[in-house]
């Protein structure tokens, strides 16, 4: 049995973050200035952990801030794995909370009320983030015991973030809104990878959660743009 920690990361600030827009799977822009900033105190935070691979999720922003971590690690590359994609919001992908919150509201709610089939018209539900991420994990999970990787960094999104870690660490899908996350905050999970590749088997402990220590030198981790829905 073979002990192995999954950085679970958030991707950098982008414009859509800042201005308070609903972002999911339907919007891939870049990283904002302020964004680039964060991605690169990220890296500097995981120089030290001894990163053996990379992951991060097919959309622009999460790759981008990966980027950051594997440029502290000469010759590791990275894979992209479209299952790790923000979940889509539907009709209501790019708008603003403000307009959103008629539709949002009711389906957030629905999810803490344990309905996780509910979603925005067009868009993912909580059980549909969960079995693609899950794959994607397990998939992870499976290279890292044939490869004997140790210590391994994934790149995604708000949303999807919080239903992994409920997922993963409590096996609760009603207690995702426990994990709460700035642009460019990581969850250090540990994992004993040995006989079973059954997830609902394996012990996924929480070591730290939401780290933003490498963030505290910038000015940008600010109430009204961190934390996701």
């Amino acid at each position: 049995m073979v002990q192995v920690n999954l950085f679970f990361a958030r991707h950098g600030q982008t414009d859509a973050n800042a201005q308070q827009l609903l972002q999911g799977s339907g919007l891939n822009g870049p990283l904002s200035t302020v964004g680039r900033q964060q991605a690169a105190a990220l890296g500097c935070g995981l120089r030290n952990e001894n990163i053996d691979m990379i992951v991060a999720s097919g959309m622009q922003r999460a790759i981008e801030t990966a980027g950051h971590v594997l440029g502290h690690y000469q010759g590791l590359t990275m894979r992209t794995d479209p299952r790790l994609n923000e979940i889509s919001w539907g009709i209501m992908d790019g708008a603003s909370f403000k307009a959103a919150d008629p539709l949002l509201k009711p389906v957030v709610h629905k999810w803490d009320s344990g309905d996780f089939d509910a979603k925005i018209e067009g868009g993912e539900s909580v059980n549909d983030c969960r079995r693609r991420l899950l794959a994607a994990v397990a998939d992870i999970l499976k290279e890292v015991k044939e490869k004997g990787y140790r210590n391994v960094f994934v790149c995604m999104h708000g949303r999807v973030l919080r239903v992994l870690m409920a997922a993963l660490v409590d096996k609760d899908m009603r207690k995702m809104n426990r994990f709460t996350h700035t642009n460019c905050c990581y969850h250090q999970i540990r994992v004993d990878v040995g006989d079973t590749d059954d997830l609902d088997k394996m012990v996924f402990e929480a070591v730290r959660i939401d780290v933003r220590d490498h963030l505290k030198l910038l000015e940008v981790n600010r109430p009204d743009t961190a934390d996701s829905v």
